[in-house]
């Protein structure tokens, strides 16, 4: 005898089941189960895992689902408040599994019932019926309709739901006995085993498992209050009983035993092994279900194939007749066909031409590639690709190997606000019931699940915050918590926290617990799946939040199936890249054919080498910043070399400054083969893609470019026997080209290390292009370049404020909106960027639209009574104008900018024009309106009261209110020189700062957040931005005391701080601050000699440390600068902050009565 948890929720019952599928296989090997049931709320979503998971483990995966059904029709149109019952269906064959997707797609797409979080995908029984064969169903727990029926003392409709049960079912359908303590279990258990004997349906006992076991109560219990927002310590809320884990053999015959007899329990825990031995063992991957292009009879897919790529490749190499073409040419497109043919792929890439074809024909923004497909010739013919893979030796095997069959993987880049446009075409083209969007799930990560926890457990936000903040961000991946609590911890005060206090070490340990499982699904922002039949015969579906239709199978377990996933990737920077082509057209009548440029171009160079990479694709980052000014590159293979090597591996290993010296002289070049020579000559020796390995492996070795790519491959994974038979044919290739055995073996050993770090240059090569072309286009069409970068990012505050500030570093000038000639976007205007209306908060895309179609259609706007008048309150509400007001975008009807005159004039205006378009409607008209220059007479501004405009730091508050920072001016734009001095650096140069540097700046806060931490300290979380953008900084309990008087918002402070780098962003911890509008600057005057005098230096500093600032109280604290003469010039030095001084007065006699030439400098002219 044996038993089988026929009734198992995994995390994929989402904040509901706390057990990973992984953990819920090994606990049933643990306790020698034959096989496993995945019974989740209402989904599939795991069940392909747990059949890869169950067949690594060589047990049988029984693949379900806990359904809803209601009595009523789901078709209902006026659905009525029906009762829910629950039933566990489960797979008994192939026939049940596409039955058991039916009804679960349909639920979710049809039967959607209920509100929140409390909604429920439901089927029906008429469902049921018709989509019944193959499946075993029970009547799962206390919410199934039987039970249910008997806790309300209606015996009679119990049995007779049984029987219409047992009749559509037959000996597939079971009553289900559970016991998780409830006096209602124990009523229900004794009437089913009643009824059972009574109408001959076999019982099966299960538990309702929901975590792996007893252990696991407590984290489940808090990932049900993540749920539903309540904390651990709440009395009433919803509670579980502690019993809901996957229980032992010996546990389920003991667990019924006070009261049903025990050869029913023997009898029920038997039947749990009946049902595992009915399911069979089915295969659902291995299959390629490739959807077929659609072709006249004519012609084969093949053949149409072949016939495309040869007009695109004569029309790519300007050819009239094949005969023309190089031999080269001629042989990689034959032997690319022949691969595909044998391959079997010929329509998936006519499917991906097709719809490529109609982005271009549509002018839909197309990436010139991505990924390995780049290094295809019959891709590059299609255009597919833009990149010439014989050029740039880009090898097809690397994409598609004859020696390993899998499905090809053409990735796709589009312009980010058309790429629903290709979708929606695919899904006309192909049936909307045969293409969808695949679904991704959030796990709960170590920073996240903190959290949670923490507030499940009422810990105070602050407190959570910091100790999340201690778990370091390797590229973009926290440490999870089993490393930060280990002996190597990177972070040794984590833990010492978890160590040394009991109520930390509870928090944590309960969130490793749940730690990694599924929080909530998303969409992935590429996969789409296209299938060759109706997806719902093999693949669930759902809708997401917005409607769409997508998969409830992850991006992995639909390549498992053999479907096609394709990529539809959104890149704003192709959105850029027209826009900015747009606006040249535009502003200089010049059409720039983009994917025509010159290459090489010296121009483009330049501005990459000098480092302004402010919106380069792939360039701007800080770190990326520095590389690319040190390799001054100056080729398309030295931008693709960049890509490749700024990456963590090379960054790890160190490859990059070797590759610098090399490309600037500083270190030799070794070459160990002259066959190697012309592999690595584009990387100065260093092995950086992986087509280099490939490559060296023929050359060398005589390996085919198939088995090439195996090898490395190997070498990538670290497949040691595979390893060791390739070092083998390697050794032995390479001594019949004349290679001694040990350089041989010496080379092998260096490509398993470089292995490892080597990229695909087909991909490099793609993107590098496009870094070419935003590199091209900023070089000589800064303004249109900019002014289309603002467009793409207009929803980032922190992104448009860093490019504003580059924009004034380039001269090129950004000014304030206007009604009367601001577009959509950012436009050009007199060789100026003009602020674009899209960009203003308040205004939405229907008031824009307005504006520009009554600007369009009746000129422009003479006043505000015009705009009033011509675009009614419901066109152009009150609130929208304020913020045209407010951002500067009416100025123009004032003549001297006065924004308060025009806010003040606003309530009589509108209630004017709300009369007239009263008047209008109700056909009265107006006395003067037949004649066009009276029209506005009605309104005479003489009646409204004059007021003074604001000043210019309550302007600029406003305008950074709608706007999201500072436009018509800055607060900091007017510091001195010797400001500029003690400030040296601006916050966007924090991030390439290094980790606990001290650093002092000039900067202002917008925004605070004052905490109250365990202990009822107070602290702060402080937003502090320059004109070059903003950084969050933290302001500890004891420096919080000192300093608070300063901390509020839109001050203008001088700041010092350390730089921190421990989170997963560069913040700064604030150790002082004073502001600036009275602040002075003490400025010794220095001859050049005495600047270089030792004994003039340590009197100085005798001097000024003696007067140092009390360190207790936050009083004067002066910085202080030399002012050094040399000649005709003068240079500013900035002391340490050691060196500021407190008494002004003192100080400054004592410098004097040393005779040193003293003044006192504002920071703010």
């Amino acid at each position: 005898m044996a038993f089988v948890p026929l009734h198992n929720h995994s995390d994929y019952s989402l904040l509901d089941g706390a057990s990973q599928i992984s953990k819920i296989v090994e606990r049933a090997c643990d306790l020698g189960m034959e096989s496993i049931a995945l019974t989740d709320h209402g989904v599939m979503y795991g069940v392909l895992d747990l059949v890869k998971k169950c067949n690594e483990k060589g047990i049988k995966p029984i693949i379900g689902n806990e359904m809803y059904v209601i009595n009523g029709s789901i078709d209902d149109p006026q659905p009525k408040k029906e009762k829910r019952y629950h039933l566990v269906v489960l797979a008994k064959n192939y026939t049940g599994y596409k039955n058991l997707v039916k009804l679960t797609t349909i639920s979710h797409l049809n039967g959607m019932r209920g509100r929140g979080i409390f909604s429920r995908p439901c089927i029906d029984k008429s469902l049921l019926s018709k989509y019944s064969d193959g499946l075993i169903v029970s009547t799962a727990c206390l919410g199934g309709e039987i039970p249910q029926a008997i806790l309300k003392g209606r015996l009679d409709v119990a049995e007779d739901v049984a029987l219409w049960y047992k009749k559509l079912f037959a000996d597939d359908f079971y009553l289900e006995i559970q016991d998780h303590g409830s006096i209602e279990d124990r009523i229900v258990n004794v009437e089913l085993i009643k009824i059972g004997k009574k109408h001959q349906i076999k019982v099966i006992a299960t538990n309702d498992a929901h975590y792996l076991s007893s252990k696991d109560v407590e984290a489940h219990d808090a990932l049900l209050c993540v749920l539903t927002g309540k904390l651990i310590s709440d009395e009433k809320r919803l509670r579980y009983t502690g019993t809901e884990y996957i229980k032992s053999e010996n546990e389920m015959l003991e667990l019924f035993k006070d009261h049903i007899d025990d050869e029913s329990i023997v009898e029920a825990v038997n039947n749990t092994v009946e049902i595992s031995q009915k399911v069979e063992v089915f295969d659902l991957f291995g299959n390629y279900r490739m959807p077929k292009f659609p072709l006249n009879e004519d012609i084969d897919s093949f053949s149409f194939l072949t016939q495309l790529s040869n007009k695109g490749l004569l029309k790519r190499l300007k050819k009239n007749d094949l005969s023309e073409v190089d031999e080269n040419y001629k042989k990689r497109l034959s032997s690319e066909l022949k691969i595909i043919k044998d391959m079997g792929f010929p329509d998936y890439f006519l499917v991906v031409w097709d719809y490529i074809k109609f982005a271009r024909d549509n002018s839909i923004p197309v990436g010139p590639g991505r990924g390995s497909a780049a290094g295809s010739l019959v891709a590059y013919a299609l255009q597919i690709t833009n990149i010439n893979p014989v050029e740039h030796g880009l090898l097809f095997e690397r994409f598609l190997n004859p020696a390993r069959k899998s499905m090809p993987d053409i990735d796709t880049d589009f312009c980010i606000d058309r790429r629903n446009e290709v979708i929606d075409y695919v899904t006309n083209r192909y049936g909307e019931d045969k293409v969808a969007q695949i679904i991704t799930f959030n796990k709960m990560t170590s920073k996240a699940v903190l959290k949670d926890v923490a507030r499940v457990l009422d810990i105070p936000y602050g407190e959570a915050d910091k100790l999340a903040k201690l778990i370091p961000v390797v590229r973009g991946k926290p440490f999870k918590l089993n490393e930060m609590i280990d002996k190597n911890s990177p972070s040794q005060e984590f833990r010492e926290k978890y160590i040394n206090d009991n109520r930390v070490k509870k928090w944590v340990d309960l969130a490793l617990r749940i730690e990694g499982t599924n929080k909530t699904y998303g969409v992935h922002a590429a996969g789409v799946v296209i299938a060759s039949d109706p997806l719902d015969e093999l693949v669930p579906l759902q809708r997401n939040n917005e409607g769409q239709i997508i998969t409830q199978y992850s991006m992995d377990d639909i390549e498992s199936l053999g479907l096609l996933k394709m990529d539809f990737l959104g890149l704003k920077n192709l959105t850029m890249i027209e826009k900015t082509v747009s606006l040249i057209n535009q502003s200089t009548g010049k059409k720039i054919m983009i994917d025509e440029l010159p290459q090489n171009d010296g121009k483009t160079f330049e501005l990459i080498g000098r480092g302004d990479l402010e919106g380069i694709f792939q360039l701007e980052s800080s770190g990326m910043k520095q590389v690319v000014k040190d390799f001054k590159p100056n080729s398309l293979e030295d931008i693709s070399s960049i890509l490749a090597l700024y990456r963590p591996g090379p960054l790890d290993a160190g490859l990059i400054p070797k590759f610098i010296n090399r490309k600037n002289g500083n270190e030799k070049i070794d070459f160990p083969h002259p066959f190697i020579k012309s592999i690595l000559t584009e990387t100065y020796g260093i092995m950086v893609y992986q087509e280099q390995i490939m490559k060296i492996a023929q050359d060398l070795a005589g390996y085919s470019l198939g088995d090439a790519d195996l090898l490395r491959r190997a070498m990538g994974k670290k497949k040691v026997s595979e390893m060791v038979k390739h070092r083998n044919i390697f050794v032995d290739g390479s001594k019949k080209k004349g290679v001694n055995e040990k350089l041989a073996n010496d080379l092998f050993d260096q490509m398993v290390l470089f292995a490892e770090y080597c990229f695909n240059k087909s991909h490099s090569t793609a993107y590098g292009a496009v870094t070419y072309q935003t590199a091209f286009l900023k070089a000589h069409f800064p303004v249109a370049y900019m002014a289309a970068l603002l467009s793409v990012n207009s929803g980032s505050s922190d992104k448009m404020q860093r490019y504003i500030s580059n924009c004034y570093s380039m001269g090129i000038e950004v000014i304030s909106p206007s009604i009367n000639f601001s577009g959509v976007d950012f436009t050009i205007k007199n060789n100026q960027i003009l602020f674009g209306l899209s960009a203003i908060k308040n205004l939405g895309d229907s008031a824009i639209r307005n504006i520009i179609e009554n600007r369009n259609s009746s000129g422009t706007f003479k006043s505000l009574a015009d705009l009033c008048d011509r675009l009614p309150s419901n066109i152009l509400n009150k609130r929208s104008i304020e913020s045209l007001i407010h951002c500067g975008a009416l100025d123009e009807f004032s003549n001297d900018n006065n924004r308060a005159q025009l806010l003040s004039d606003l309530e009589h205006v509108i209630d004017w024009a709300s009369s007239r378009n009263r008047d209008r409607l109700s056909g009265q008209g107006n006395l003067f309106d037949s004649k066009e220059e009276y029209s506005n007479v009605a309104f005479s501004e003489s009646q409204l009261a004059k007021v003074d405009d604001y000043s210019l730091i309550e302007k600029l508050k406003l305008e950074k209110q709608l706007l999201g920072f500072y436009l018509s001016d800055h607060p900091l734009k007017h510091l001195t020189k010797p400001a500029k001095l003690v400030s040296p650096i601006g916050i966007s140069q924090l991030e390439e700062t290094k980790d606990r540097t001290k650093v002092s700046l000039v900067g202002m806060i917008p925004d605070l957040k004052q905490i109250t931490t365990r202990k009822g300290d107070r602290m702060a979380i402080v937003q502090l931005e320059d004109l070059s953008g903003c950084c969050e900084a933290i302001v500890f309990p004891k420096t919080y005391v000192r300093l608070s008087e300063f901390l509020l918002t839109d001050t203008r402070l001088l700041v010092w701080g350390t730089i921190d780098k421990k989170s997963d962003k560069t913040q700064l911890i604030i150790d002082d601050c004073r502001e600036i509008d009275n602040l002075k600057l003490l400025i010794i005057n220095l001859e050049s000699s005495q600047a270089s005098d030792v004994r003039v230096q340590n009197t100085l500093r005798n001097c000024l440390t003696k007067f140092k600032p009390d360190k207790d109280r936050c009083g004067i604290k002066i910085p202080v600068l030399a002012a050094v003469r040399n000649k005709n010039s003068v240079t500013y030095v900035k002391f340490g902050e050691q060196f500021c001084v407190g008494d002004i007065q003192g100080v400054c006699k004592l410098l004097e009565d040393k005779s040193f030439k003293v003044n006192l400098k504002s920071l703010v002219s």
